[in-house]
């Protein structure tokens, strides 16, 4: 169902309950028409008649028509909410180029920025930072993060020493896909994240 015109009513509907088992009259900004397609996927149940009688009684007036969220209602209700919310897409600062990692990559960079001076030929200055600022984005299942030219230089040094001690996928992809190879050397294609590609 997502965050759509469903969610927004249920949420309405609950906010309006007093209680998961209590009514909503009509004339609460809910009627027939508005709260169908709740009813239909059996999300919302209308009082019947012996409800309509004993709301009736209690309100010293007829009430002809009801509406409340069933379990259903509530459960869906409870799994939209917990469901991942996607970052906003943020633009990197002038002179940052914006990194999507995947787990693994970014455990790797953690690891080479672990190392720190033990490493003849350290990380630039700054990524560090840059790793430990970095936001984990639920939806697309990767780390942003935010680096200059040189520090993403070092973190592609960061993947050519896994490639040595292991993998060479972390390398291979964010050569791919940011263009940003160890060694250096001239690209002699567009990397597709220039492309606008998905990696």
């Amino acid at each position: 169902m997502g965050r759509s015109n469903d969610y927004a009513l249920l949420q309405r509907l609950a906010d309006t309950q007093s209680t998961p088992t209590a009514w909503v009259m009509a004339g609460e900004g809910f009627d027939e028409h508005n709260t169908k397609r709740l009813v239909d996927q059996g999300l919302a149940q209308v009082a019947d008649r012996d409800d309509q009688a004993e709301l009736s009684a209690v309100a010293g007036r007829p009430i002809l028509w009801a509406v409340r969220l069933t379990d259903d209602g509530w459960d869906a209700l409870l799994y939209i909410q917990s469901q991942p919310v996607p970052m906003p897409d943020e633009a990197a600062a002038p002179g940052l180029q914006k990194i999507a990692l995947r787990r693994s990559e970014m455990d790797v960079l953690r690891l080479y920025v672990s190392l720190g001076v033990r490493l003849r030929q350290g990380p630039a200055p700054g990524l560090e930072t840059a790793v430990r600022s970095a936001r984990f984005d639920p939806v697309s299942n990767r780390w942003i993060v935010h680096m200059t030219s040189e520090q993403a230089q070092s973190m592609a040094r960061a993947f050519f020493l896994e490639r040595v001690g292991g993998s060479a996928a972390p390398a291979n992809r964010i050569g791919r896909e940011y263009g940003v190879i160890y060694p250096p050397r001239p690209l002699r294609f567009t990397p597709t994240a220039a492309r606008g590609e998905p990696d």
